[in-house]
């Protein structure tokens, strides 16, 4: 039994070598997609995109409210929510494809110019929107910035018909 054990252990070591790279994750690999689909626009979170359709700022609840566009309140129930973002682990292949519009969505530092502001408020501190996340891919400042943008884009659209 010892002598087969000796016989194996070279091949056993190789094929553990071998099959390392094999698991491992990929070192290189590109962020996945995030994008949510509000009827016929499909807005997509672009980070370092050239030219974002929308520019959204998120600061924290504590800075000053009279700045922000949109008070979002980030809670632990999805029945207490306005808005929810649920996915799961894998990453559809398809999230991004639309047969319609897309709107391309970037979160910009505090000192860049932007679309809309919003502030994200966890607990039990008022927002205009409550917002339940619960993602494998989406942080909450990505759901955030997505909500703002659909917001805005939806504004725009109604100040535009009347």
């Amino acid at each position: 039994m010892v002598r087969l054990l000796e016989r194996l252990k070279k091949p056993l070591i190789l094929l553990l070598v071998a099959g390392i790279p094999a698991a491992a994750p990929p070192f290189f690999t590109k962020a996945p997609d995030l994008c949510f689909t509000a009827g016929s626009i499909t807005f997509q979170l672009t980070p370092g995109a050239p030219k974002a359709d929308y520019r959204v700022k998120i600061a924290a609840f504590a800075d000053d409210p009279r700045t922000q566009n949109l008070h979002i309140q980030l809670v632990d129930d999805v029945d207490a929510a306005d808005f929810a973002l649920v996915d799961d682990v894998t990453a559809s292949p398809s999230a991004c494809k639309s047969a319609g519009n897309v709107k391309t969505v970037e979160v910009v530092g505090e000192n860049s110019p932007a679309d809309v502001a919003v502030s994200l408020s966890p607990g039990a501190t008022d927002g205009d929107l409550k917002l339940f996340v619960h993602s494998a891919r989406f942080a909450h400042q990505d759901a955030a910035a997505l909500l703002a943008a659909m917001r805005h884009y939806q504004a725009t659209r109604l100040a535009l018909v009347h």
